[in-house]
């Protein structure tokens, strides 16, 4: 079982801290109740899921997914442009391990994770938790305009080489985009140089996520996405420089995993789909993986308003301790028929 505990710059108490305080509590029961699972029962507090402060998201799992390395996650630079990295930030406070931080050196046998549901699906359907089936394709971008010094008050505005009207240029193009191909996209951050009140920008770096629920769809939306990013720095007469950092295609979790949920959570869930990234998509890549939704208040996230009930946390928990149970049995099941 696992979740993160970091949140967003913005707040949202129950995005993450739902899933680990969950976990917990599943532990505790089990241990209060004496029972006894065939599998041991671990639970992990994925670091850095959100990238809000250190980019990319999924920071921990990423690697326990060898999708990347523990040294990359330790040099993830800060989001705010300056020189602290994620490895840096961690030394100060003691917070550097040893491991193991990889599948191959710690394997575990199934994930399941709690998390709010970020949706409506489950309170306009009346019911207090669901199983989620799948989630749709994602894929991050850093663009990084150049163009060239200049006084903001003196030079001409014919032939500037603005790298920050580039980036503006490109933002509504992506909301455009977002339209024309039946997806959606979002600037997530913009940092540009040089500071002051009279300089023209020459550097501008744009970062931004594009969804879409079928992999033809997010394929041709990032193919579009770059075609505009060269077409607008050729009429600014910008440098320009991209790196996919994430792509994630859209895909479902695995179905002896989602049935164990289903089970647990009974008349009362129904299935959904999730709309982002989370460790449990990660953790698919490796291992029978499945989530438990919890009803969200007007499915609110990355906000102070982000509210789920006790009532329906509890009822989370309680879906994911039988989950667990559930596969237990079903990996009791596989043995014996070996």
């Amino acid at each position: 079982m696992g979740s993160h505990l970091d949140t967003v710059a913005t707040g949202g108490k129950f995005d993450g801290p739902l899933g680990v305080i969950g976990a917990l509590e599943v532990m505790r029961s089990l241990k209060e109740q004496g029972i006894k699972t065939r599998a041991p029962i671990v639970l992990i507090n994925w670091t850095n899921e959100e990238g809000a402060r250190f980019f990319p998201l999924l920071g921990s799992s990423i690697v326990y997914a060898g999708r990347s390395t523990v040294q990359e996650a330790h040099a993830a630079a800060s989001n705010d442009a300056s020189e602290l990295t994620m490895g840096s930030e961690l030394k100060k406070i003691g917070y550097v391990g040893d491991g193991p931080n990889t599948f191959e050196e710690f394997p575990i046998s199934a994930h399941f994770e709690i998390h709010c549901e970020q949706s409506t699906d489950l309170e306009k359907a009346g019911k207090p938790v669901g199983w989620v089936e799948g989630w749709q394709g994602m894929t991050w971008y850093d663009v990084w305009f150049e163009g060239e010094d200049g006084h903001a008050n003196t030079y001409p505005m014919y032939g500037r080489r603005d790298a920050l009207t580039g980036a503006s240029k490109l933002i509504c193009e992506l909301e455009k985009l977002a339209y024309e191909k039946n997806g959606a996209s979002t600037v997530t951050g913009i940092h540009s140089r040089p500071w002051g009140a009279c300089n023209i920008q020459s550097k501008t770096k744009v970062t931004f996520c594009l969804m879409h629920k079928e992999a033809e769809g997010l394929e041709a939306m990032g193919k579009a996405a770059m075609e505009r990013v060269k077409s607008i720095a050729s009429l600014h007469g910008l440098e320009v420089k991209t790196d996919r950092t994430v792509h994630l295609l859209p895909g479902n979790f695995w179905p002896e995993a989602i049935d164990c949920v289903r089970r647990a959570c009974g008349d009362k869930g129904i299935g959904s789909r999730t709309g982002t990234g989370h460790d449990s998509t990660m953790t698919t890549l490796l291992c029978p993986t499945a989530m438990v939704f919890a009803r969200a208040k007007d499915g609110v996230s990355h906000s102070p308003k982000e509210w789920t009930s006790k009532e329906d946390c509890a009822e989370s928990a309680l879906v994911l301790g039988k989950a667990v149970l559930n596969f237990d049995d079903y990996m009791k099941q596989k043995a014996t028929k070996a």
